[in-house]
């Protein structure tokens, strides 16, 4: 993929990103699929952004799903926790400096938004409880009372989020400067700067390339030449995290076009190899098979229900006999999202 292509996946990410800002208090919050182990570093980031003002993207295709991760997962949650944080990885940190003072930074916003993702699975004070258990786990003394303190303005700054208006709710540079003024007025302009400048930073960059990439006036060459300026100007952290973000994406954009140009399974698989290496690529594979697999039976299960959309005429009974065949084809995570995909019976 050219780098203008990358961008062009970089952009409307990073905007939906800074769109997930305005749902700070929001009681959505990201499903946890099986075993898989909570994003870390720029991933999390990307994240916290999306379950904290909005504008309109156009949604990834479920078929886009995410490639697995190729670094190991680290230890996951003990049981006893809400559903959504089951077998998942603690996010974040507590840092501590050599005077055992509070490190601010968003590694410590990343281990408050895990917990915060089991919004409205208990209440609120039990969710910030299980956070300031996890703060003093990592840390004690000043840094720890530190911490708390920031996890209650940090509280705050949710609620007054949920709250806030924007005058033009469409235009993402007006909702990045009232999400900066906002959280200046919370956490003070040298702990904003610490907890979201390179959130903020992004958020700068994905807007100005969004213009560039709207800008009909400039021929393809230099809107290449323009959004390369613009990455060109974020730290080097910042470049190699969105870079590591979007690979996924960028690998399976690649896999769509190969396949696209009649590409076979092993051609595929050395593709893998040559970009992820060899373990990753064995993984790529077997979740391949898994999603086969799922396909074809919910392929079954929609068979089946549509023959009896056929042949049952009552609607009681045919709603009936759906809800059975579901019940033995699939567990009840799985039902939800067959409810999810094919919707009510007919």
């Amino acid at each position: 993929m050219g780098r203008r292509g990358k961008a062009v996946l970089l952009v409307p990410i990073a905007l939906a990103a800074l769109a997930g800002a305005g749902r700070l208090a929001s009681s959505e919050r990201p499903a946890h699929e099986g075993h898989a182990a909570r994003p870390t570093g720029a991933a999390a980031r990307s994240a916290r952004k999306e379950a904290v003002p909005a504008v309109s993207v156009a949604p990834v295709s479920p078929r886009l799903e995410p490639a697995v991760s190729v670094a190991p997962a680290p230890p996951p949650a003990p049981r006893g926790v809400p559903r959504s944080l089951r077998d998942t990885a603690v996010d974040g940190a507590v840092l501590v400096d050599e005077r055992g003072e509070l490190t601010v930074g968003p590694e410590l916003l990343a281990l408050f938004d895990y917990f915060l993702s089991a919004t409205g699975e208990e209440p609120d004070a039990a969710i910030r409880a299980r956070i300031v258990a996890a703060i003093r786990e990592r840390a004690g003394g000043r840094a720890a009372d530190q911490a708390i303190a920031l996890l209650d303005r940090y509280l705050a700054y949710r609620e007054a989020g949920a709250a806030m208006h924007v005058e033009d709710e469409a235009d993402p540079a007006a909702r990045l400067a009232a999400l900066r003024a906002l959280r200046r007025e919370q956490f003070g302009e040298p702990d904003a700067t610490l907890l979201f400048g390179d959130d903020e930073r992004e958020g700068e960059a994905a807007i100005e390339q969004a213009r560039v990439l709207a800008d009909a006036t400039l021929s393809a060459e230099e809107r290449d030449a323009r959004i390369a300026e613009v990455e060109a100007a974020l730290p080097e952290g910042i470049r190699a995290a969105r870079e590591a973000a979007m690979r996924p994406l960028t690998q399976q954009a690649e896999e769509l076009s190969l396949r696209a140009a009649g590409a076979s399974d092993e051609e595929i698989h050395a593709h893998r190899v040559a970009t992820v290496g060899p373990e990753a690529a064995d993984r790529l594979a077997e979740l391949d098979r898994e999603r086969a697999a799922w396909q074809q039976r919910l392929d079954a299960f929609a068979d089946e229900r549509a023959q009896l959309g056929a042949t049952v005429a009552d609607p009681d009974e045919r709603r009936a006999a759906a809800e059975a065949l579901l019940e033995r084809d699939f567990t009840p995570e799985e039902r939800l999202r067959v409810r999810a995909i094919l919707g009510p019976a007919p």
